[in-house]
């Protein structure tokens, strides 16, 4: 949920481009204000961490004005891990709250789009808060085979926090449906909608607590979330999983002890499969120590890791070193170098986040990081204007690709692919954030990525460049412009029925919005989306929607 919005300007969203609508949790990119124990800057996600990309230690500024959506999972940098950001409905009194935390937007557009959103929160003065959030987000037609592309996208979310001097407790409530179709088929086949039609259903619950004294001899939080996912094709997912972090100081300002610890107890049933029911559990203990002197800052820890697989019959216990040597100049610029290891988890609920278009009885494995080596440096350029740079080498394995099944002519939908050898891995990335402006705001990110393959030809449709460049320009006081472009590299994919490698075009998507303010709780705004009109591909033979629009108005109370 976001946490900053203006009553002007409430309700800017992008909408999909594809045939799978935009979706929370992949879908925005929703604003959260977290209590940061040392600098580390996570990178943003658009969902997730997800591809073996190593974690940026990068945290983007958020800016009043920008909303930057989440683009359609389809179009989305492929992230490793991906680092789910809850949805809040609760907005925080602060200066950009204007005194209107309720509002509702509606929205139409072509494809036979028709989009709802509303905030209904209680009074922000108060020790006690909760919000309401619900989301409706449909496309009629998609971008091939009219309504056999279509999709929808109904979200509503409870969420609450109860704070004082001491402790705070945060806890949510929701349920997300989404429905979308298989429509990668090739025009030979004729089907209806319902023959190809996918519904995931989502049921999440979670409950945070935290420390909030101001100087806690000891500081603690802990979080636990559970996931609940089910389809249409008789496939389900139980995800329980509970992160606990504390603090403990040994010589103040100098040294300080740190102990992480996470468990995730999954359970996944598809009753296509010869064992349907199958347990996934994976524990991850990591103490370390920070140490501060004068200007550097070293955090030394080893990481344990215990993963469970009850019909691989795996259950085995890694440990990684990890160390952070950082450098703090008298411009508050760092340079940081290290060295990590870890065993990435992946979940049925993942994968679909990833890519939706899959087949099922997929083979669910982890991914390890045996290896991962970096160096990189973040600060301030000047007033306003931030960066943060990383460049990081490694190996990987049991790395898995996304290709089209072998055994699935009909639909092409696609399976996972592990390479079970050991995969270099390289990632440059790069961010620069301008917001000191009244009139301009920037924010750019870049990433190089480059896979190893061993077991493949190629590292199918993962990018080996992704960038984007957001822009928010106030043009007046009633006039509030977003201008957003988004940049893809090539892929590639095999086509297992033609046995030839396929060359997936770059992807270039541009969109703009204009807002205007009538009064403080009144606003019109247009949207065109994917501006060039390129019907350009981010899995094979699942084209994304040409140029379409979305005409709305926002009302706030």
């Amino acid at each position: 949920m976001k946490k900053r919005i203006f009553a002007y300007i409430i309700g800017i969203g992008l909408f999909s481009n594809a045939g799978f609508a935009q979706i929370k949790e992949i879908g925005d990119e929703e604003i959260t204000i977290t209590k940061d124990r040392k600098i580390e800057l996570p990178k943003a996600n658009r969902i997730f961490e997800k591809i073996p990309p190593i974690k940026t230690e990068s945290k983007e500024k958020k800016m009043a004005y920008t909303f930057f959506d989440r683009k359609p999972t389809n179009i989305e940098e492929v992230k490793f891990s991906p680092n789910t950001i809850q949805t809040n409905s609760v907005i925080k009194k602060d200066e950009t709250n204007t005194g209107y935390p309720n509002y509702f937007k509606v929205g139409l557009g072509n494809f036979g789009r028709i989009y709802a959103e509303t905030y209904v929160n209680s009074a922000q003065d108060q020790k006690l808060v909760f919000g309401i959030y619900g989301l409706h987000n449909s496309t009629k037609r998609g971008p091939i085979y009219g309504v056999n592309s279509g999709s929808s996208n109904n979200e509503v979310k409870l969420d609450g926090k109860y704070h004082n001097n001491d402790f705070e407790v945060k806890a949510d409530i929701s349920y997300d449906r989404r429905n979308y179709h298989f429509f990668g088929y090739d025009s030979t086949y004729n089907y209806q909608k319902n023959e190809i039609r996918q519904t995931l259903n989502t049921f999440k619950f979670g409950v945070g607590f935290e420390n909030t004294k101001p100087n806690p001899i000891v500081d603690y939080s802990l979080k636990t979330n559970l996931r609940l996912l089910n389809d249409a094709y008789d496939a389900s997912e139980i995800d329980w999983g509970t992160k606990f972090d504390s603090y403990f100081p040994i010589i103040k300002d100098k040294v300080t002890a740190v102990l992480a610890a996470e468990a995730f107890i999954t359970q996944r049933t598809d009753n296509y499969l010869e064992n349907p029911t199958r347990k996934r559990n994976l524990f991850r203990v990591e103490p370390s120590f920070n140490v501060d002197v004068n200007r550097f800052n070293a955090k030394i820890g080893f990481k344990a890791v215990n993963e469970y697989d009850e019909i691989k019959d795996v259950n085995s216990t890694k440990g990684f070193p990890t160390i952070t040597l950082t450098y703090k100049t008298p411009s508050l610029t760092y340079f940081f170098l290290g060295y990590d290891g870890d065993i990435v988890r992946n979940t049925l609920g993942s994968f679909l986040n990833e890519n939706p278009y899959l087949v099922s009885q997929l083979e669910l494995e982890n991914t390890q990081k045996n290896q991962e080596y970096f160096i990189g440096s973040r600060g301030q350029l000047f007033s306003g204007l931030s960066f943060d740079t990383k460049a990081s080498y490694g190996f990987y394995k049991n790395m898995y690709y996304f290709n089209t099944d072998d055994a699935d002519p009909a639909t092409r939908r696609f399976q996972v692919y592990y390479d079970p050898n050991k995969t270099k891995f390289v990632n440059v990335s790069a961010e620069l954030n301008y917001e000191n402006s009244k009139i301009w705001r920037t924010n750019l990110k870049a990433n190089y990525y480059y896979f190893e393959t061993k077991e493949f030809e190629k590292p199918f449709h993962r990018p080996s460049f992704t960038s984007r460049l957001g822009n928010t320009f106030i043009v007046s006081d009633k006039i509030v412009a977003n201008l957003d472009f988004y940049l893809i590299g090539r892929t590639y994919a095999k086509d297992p029925f033609a046995l030839e490698i396929i060359k997936i075009p770059s992807i270039t998507d541009l969109n703009a919005e204009i807002t205007y303010l009538f009064s403080k709780q009144f606003s019109t705004f247009v949207k065109l989306n994917n501006i060039i009109g390129n019907k350009y591909e981010r899995y094979y033979n699942y084209p994304n929607m040409g140029l379409n629009f979305l005409v709305g108005a926002n009302f706030s109370l």
